[in-house]
């Protein structure tokens, strides 16, 4: 590893069974975070092509936000970065506080822009979004780890037939719609995201998942980020939506009349992740089913 040293006690690290973190600070000022699929993960991060590193390297670096792309460090990806704590840190403490309508419109920028990337500067070797396929892969019931079949069982059962067969239809649909197909982040989580203070630019990390998906899908992962933090804090319903209305104000566009498919996607595959990489809780799957019915039938 390159960069500054740092002593035990600066360092963080956090993660699951599918992803790793480290966080350390770098004596030249700035952070240095390190991330690396966890001991249960399904594989290694996929490669981005050379064309794509290029495009993603040529897009500005002076506006409210930047892609901030992880040199590969083995099974690892590094960042040099301003900050030491991702926003969805700050969100969990604070719930939409001061500012957040600014980073997420500076993030729904970001993705317009790889958005936006030459379909050709990602080869025919990328796959479409890693999570679309671990919720397959869950719905299936072939390969899927034991504590998430549990918990895919559970929630079938919670959501009735009626429910089940519109979140399988709703991800067989995106799936199969490569009409709608952009170069895309894979899982823009509030959890890559880091704003080192206000005035600061946004930096995004990206590489971990690259693939090539549906616009919405990426789009439709923060939404139900936001969303799901929204049902946990149960604070000002107006804060929540204007920093909804802010990523749809710097992406350029909305979901329409999808938003709760995608929200309802994104969150059904937070359960999953929950239930397979870190803990089975019944009471929780019951919980997110009851939250899912709700929005299935919006």
């Amino acid at each position: 590893m390159t960069g500054g040293a740092a002593s035990a006690m600066d360092v963080r690290r956090y993660g699951t069974g599918l992803l790793s973190t480290e966080v350390r600070p770098l004596d030249e000022g700035g952070y240095l975070w390190r991330r690396k699929p966890g001991p249960s993960a399904p594989g290694p991060f996929p490669p981005v092509p050379a064309p794509s590193v290029k495009a993603i390297a040529g897009l500005p670096q002076d506006g409210p936000g930047r892609w901030v792309l992880g040199r590969e460090q083995g099974r690892a990806r590094e960042y040099r970065v301003g900050g030491g704590t991702s926003v969805a840190d700050r969100v969990l403490r604070e719930g939409p506080g001061k500012g957040l309508d600014d980073v997420l419109r500076a993030v729904g920028g970001l993705l317009a822009q790889l958005h936006g990337l030459p379909r050709r500067s990602a080869d025919d070797q990328v796959a479409g979004s890693a999570g679309m396929f671990r919720l397959a892969v869950w719905w299936s019931g072939r390969g899927a780890k034991d504590r998430a079949k549990v918990a895919g069982e559970l929630l079938r059962t919670e959501l009735g037939d009626d429910g089940w067969r519109l979140l399988r239809g709703w991800l067989a649909e995106a799936l199969a719609d490569s009409g709608s197909a952009v170069v895309s982040h894979g899982a823009p989580t509030l959890g890559s995201v880091v704003c080192a203070g206000p005035g600061r630019p946004v930096e995004f990390l990206v590489g971990e998942n690259f693939c090539v998906a549906p616009w919405y899908a990426d789009l439709g992962w923060l939404v139900g980020e936001i969303v799901e933090l929204s049902w946990h804090h149960g604070s000002d319903h107006a804060a929540w939506q204007s920093a909804l209305n802010a990523l749809f104000e710097g992406y350029g566009r909305d979901l329409g009349a999808r938003w709760n498919r995608a929200a309802a996607l994104r969150i059904a595959l937070h359960l999953h992740d929950y239930s397979a990489y870190v803990a089975l809780n019944p009471n929780e799957v019951r919980r997110y089913a009851s939250f899912l019915t709700h929005l299935i039938t919006l």
